[in-house]
């Protein structure tokens, strides 16, 4: 559930560095998938969701490891410049507030890159069921949230909503101390990490979770 990172993103996005295999990766110096390189490989005989995909950063690196990969944005525009970086991707309009249009246990793994934080918490409550109904048994979420540090992009200084959703520029963005993010996680889940970062994917640093659940 992501809009397009910049205006000119074609201009910017000069896919300049390679993995240590010398792969194609991420358009910046964001290359998070690499740490979890291991779980992505055991989807080479099933499929990849990708929600929020916006304009491709990680889908681009998906689509080069060779996987199967839907990925989704609500955003036509988002999706149009995605089309452009990974072509092989089967790219779709989804609206993650909707019921996932795909049957249970479809996906090897699903992915979530800052995507699940424009809601309400039922309905983020509502979202992480979907997406657990998607996976496969012993199938992986690796997910990325906002943190009540990042205080760059909106963690302070803006009308609350309800505790840490608040109004940033007219937006619904909810950010994650820890006890929301263990809250989040449902007990059939296994806990594979579950940590804080700061990542450098936009102009100032940005405190993001990076958690990875693994489908009992």
């Amino acid at each position: 559930m992501t809009a397009i990172d910049a205006p000119d993103a074609d201009t910017i996005w000069d896919f300049r560095y390679n993995s240590r295999r010398g792969r194609v990766i991420s358009t910046d110096n964001d290359p998070w998938l690499e740490r979890w390189e291991s779980i992505l490989e055991t989807a080479r005989q099933g499929n990849v969701l990708e929600l929020g995909c916006g304009s491709g950063r990680d889908s681009r690196y998906l689509t080069g490891m060779g996987l199967n990969l839907i990925a989704s944005d609500y955003s036509p525009a988002a999706l149009e410049v995605c089309r452009r970086h990974a072509p092989q991707a089967d790219v779709r309009l989804l609206d993650i507030r909707s019921p996932l249009p795909f049957h249970d246990g479809a996906f090897r793994i699903v992915m979530a890159s800052l995507c699940l934080h424009y809601f309400p918490w039922t309905q983020t409550t509502d979202i992480m069921t979907e997406i657990r109904r998607c996976l496969a048994p012993g199938g992986f979420l690796l997910v990325r949230l906002n943190s009540t540090g990042d205080i760059h992009y909106g963690a302070a200084g803006y009308p609350e909503v309800e505790p840490n959703l608040y109004r940033v520029d007219g937006e619904l963005k909810r950010f994650f101390d820890q006890d929301a993010v263990e809250h989040l996680i449902d007990p059939e889940w296994e806990v594979l990490s579950l940590e804080e970062k700061t990542i450098k994917r936009y102009e100032s640093p940005k405190a993001v979770w990076e958690v990875v659940l693994k489908k009992q």
